[in-house]
């Protein structure tokens, strides 16, 4: 299933990253005589089996130091 794909694909990008990169890739990996729906799942699972991008949240964020 395709959602299964976007959702480990979500793993590793936001999904505004997902939509751009996923994008890109299908223009550049659709061959004429495919199908664009098979050409889309391979970019995902593409994507999907890439490494997980570091996500770095707020609370884990180092805040500089200021010196008086």
């Amino acid at each position: 299933m395709r959602s299964d794909i976007v959702f480990d694909a979500l793993a590793t990008k936001n999904r505004f990253v997902l939509c751009h990169e996923a994008f890109k890739a299908v223009r550049l990996l659709h061959k004429s005589n495919t199908r664009i729906e098979d050409t889309t799942n391979d970019a995902l699972m593409r994507i999907a089996g890439a490494a997980p991008c570091l996500i770095i949240k707020p609370e884990d964020a180092v805040t500089p130091s200021v010196e008086p």
